[in-house]
């Protein structure tokens, strides 16, 4: 794919410094020049736009933060946006070499992929709980993701991430991002079209910087809006998902060991027990009263609209 045939859109609000990075490298990127660029702003009250403002090419489209949502907000981009490829970034996600964007959309061209998304690789400053969690949601080894039987998709073979990923336009006009999820549009998204019979690509050369220092406060919150979204969406069994958090927590620990720091254990399993516990709420968010998940969510906003916050249970079973 050369850059000509590329939108890029990236969603901000009070980036901060840090989208400043995320700019430089951006285009840094070959060819950058030739592709077409959209910041869609739902309400920066810091220099989030005075950054994007420093490159020209750069066309910024504001909403209230009342209008935004992630999947919406990503369809409302696509619609604004004209080229064959969309490739979509968000304003903490800093490409890491300037072959970036060839990694990433060179498959949907080259080997009939209808979407690919990148590898997240920790910054410096990253905690070694967040920094074992990505090495392992993110690995070294390119994965197909393809749809050849009737077996269920679980959570793991749905997963795809628009932190930095690319998506033929085509499809995106057939299959568009639910706007009724809290979050996870971008898993919904992917098991639609595995189930139409394409193929997605995860290509860890497409590298970058993207991490967060999370607090068993916002673990909570955060696993508790992933449960919410998935209803009906990931099709794991209660033994599946068990059996992985077994093979994953042993993982961990072993790294940890041979890192020699396995002080840190007690606080792992505390991390771990704590995303489990809030995913499994999440999965049950419609028994919940409304004022409960505004307090326990870290999208307050889904929870103002009742039939939003209802919705995506709904239109998730839908898509089972």
């Amino acid at each position: 794919m050369k850059a000509k045939d590329l939108s890029i859109i990236i969603l901000t609000k009070n980036g901060g410094d840090l989208f400043k990075d995320v700019l430089a490298g951006l285009f840094a990127c070959d060819g950058i020049l030739e592709a077409e660029v959209l910041v869609i702003d739902s309400g920066s009250g810091d220099a989030t736009l005075d950054y994007a403002k420093h490159y020209p090419h750069i066309r910024i489209h504001r909403i209230p933060a009342s209008e935004f949502g992630h999947g919406k907000t990503r369809n409302l981009g696509a619609r604004m946006t004209t080229r064959p490829i969309i490739v979509y970034l968000v304003q903490d996600a800093t490409p890491a070499t300037p072959d970036f964007l060839t990694w990433l959309t060179g498959p949907l061209g080259e080997e009939d992929f209808v979407g690919a998304f990148g590898r997240q690789v920790p910054r410096p400053s990253t905690n070694r709980i967040e920094r074992i969690f990505l090495e392992s949601r993110y690995p070294a080894h390119r994965e197909v993701r393809v749809h050849l039987d009737q077996r269920p998709l679980g959570i793991h073979s749905i997963f795809f991430s628009n932190v930095c990923s690319a998506i033929r336009r085509d499809i995106w006009e057939r299959i568009p991002f639910d706007e009724s999820l809290i979050m996870s549009e971008d898993q919904l998204w992917a098991k639609q079209v595995l189930l139409a019979g394409h193929r997605i690509l995860y290509e860890p050369s497409a590298m970058v910087f993207h991490s967060h220092n999370y607090g068993l406060r916002d673990v909570f919150k955060r696993n508790f809006d992933s449960g919410a979204s998935l209803v009906g969406v990931a099709q794991d069994t209660f033994a599946d998902m068990a059996s992985y958090e077994v093979r994953h927590l042993a993982s961990c620990v072993r790294e940890l060991a041979r890192v020699g720091d396995l002080r840190l254990v007690p606080y792992l399993f505390a991390y771990e027990a704590t995303g489990a516990a809030a995913f499994a709420v999440g999965q049950r968010a419609h028994l919940v009263p409304r004022c409960v998940k505004r307090m326990l969510s870290l999208h307050k906003y889904h929870w103002e609209d009742h039939q939003a916050a209802t919705g995506s249970t709904e239109t998730a079973a839908a898509n089972q």
